[in-house]
């Protein structure tokens, strides 16, 4: 079978352009061009596979080794060098961040380039693990004839909690959001619905100073309804606080853990804004996931980014970070550890 059949959600990359670039990097080394072997590695790492699986997908031995050690050596120092990001991306590699990066950089092919078209995308979340390339074809199939668009595409596959990014118009993703929300379109092909996000949902800039006038964005709490006692009475608070929080539920930072960002804004007598970000265990956890990290990060006046990471030891109740700005500045928390990443985007 034709790599390219094995994983056939590559098609949503610019595979030539990152293939090109990728060779230009390596040849400045004197490496030559990338093996064809380990191009079927890249692109199973492009759609979301680990070493492991992409050895089962492609019928090698062993648990991924080769896989993985091929990455260090013959993949990883030439992507970080197209994204010139050496100080961020470790030698292993948290690949769902670098594909976020990869396409932030131009290697995923633009919806708006789609049939010169104006597409809409939506993302459907399934509850199961891997989806083979007949089970995608009768998932799609089932939602265009449920919303009755031919149009609509899988444009994306990302695992984990298995979700699919559908693109189509506007209309008909529209229907297939009303057909999950009623609870009409509850399964498809045996697999249950989690839920559904619309792009811009997912796009959203969460406007802090709104929050002084109690204009909160769907999905921000108070922290009580999410915190423990023991971790709430962690949280000094001020008269002049405003404090929300927000469950990340992807339960996968370690045997189904979630985690709770909490926002505390102060607003200084220089008319600036302080805003502390901390990272909690969900519910009744007395501890986040050791390795978890958290990174603030946005533009400085050059439009050169700028960060800074913390990270969560063996048993820390919480981690924190701190930022101070002006209104209309934005800024961008990421939430992640190994292969996941959670990103909050906000505007003081």
């Amino acid at each position: 079978m034709n790599t390219l059949e094995l994983f056939p959600e590559v098609g949503t990359w610019n595979i030539e352009k990152l293939i090109s670039d990728i060779n230009a990097a390596r040849n400045k080394y004197g490496k030559g061009d990338i093996s064809p072997r380990h191009q079927d590695y890249l692109y199973g790492a492009l759609v979301g596979y680990n070493p492991k699986d992409i050895s089962q997908k492609l019928g090698l031995r062993g648990d991924g080794k080769r896989v993985r050690a091929a990455f260090c050596a013959e993949i990883n120092p030439y992507i970080r060098e197209l994204l010139e990001y050496p100080d961020e991306l470790d030698k292993s590699m948290n690949w769902q961040r670098a594909c976020v990066l990869l396409e932030k950089a131009g290697y995923k092919v633009s919806r708006a380039s789609i049939g010169g078209e104006n597409f809409s995308v939506i993302k459907i979340k399934l509850d199961c693990d891997k989806l083979g390339v007949n089970d995608l074809q009768i998932i799609l199939t089932k939602i265009q004839e449920m919303t009755e668009d031919k149009t609509i595409e899988i444009k994306d596959v990302r695992r984990g909690c298995i979700e699919l990014v559908l693109s189509g118009s506007e209309a008909g993703l529209k229907r297939l959001e009303s057909l999950v929300k009623s609870g009409e379109l509850a399964k498809i092909n045996g697999v249950r619905i989690i839920s559904s996000t619309s792009d811009a949902e997912s796009n959203k800039i969460v406007r802090l100073s709104n929050w002084l006038d109690n204009l909160v964005e769907a999905g921000w709490e108070a922290l009580e309804n999410l915190l423990n006692l023991q971790n709430l009475q962690l949280e000094a608070v001020r008269s002049n606080d405003v404090r929300k929080a927000k469950l990340i539920d992807r339960t996968m930072f370690d045997n189904g853990y979630a985690v709770v960002l909490a926002l505390k804004q102060t607003r200084l007598d220089d008319g600036s804004y302080c805003v502390i970000l901390r990272t909690y265990p969900a519910f009744e956890q007395l501890h986040l996931p050791s390795g978890i990290k958290m990174r603030i990060f946005g533009t400085d006046e050059d439009g050169n980014e700028v960060g800074k990471t913390v990270k969560a030891g063996n048993s820390d109740k919480w981690i924190q970070l701190i930022i101070t700005g002006e209104l209309e500045e934005k800024f961008s928390i990421e939430i992640f550890k190994d292969e996941i990443s959670v990103v909050e985007n906000f505007v003081i």
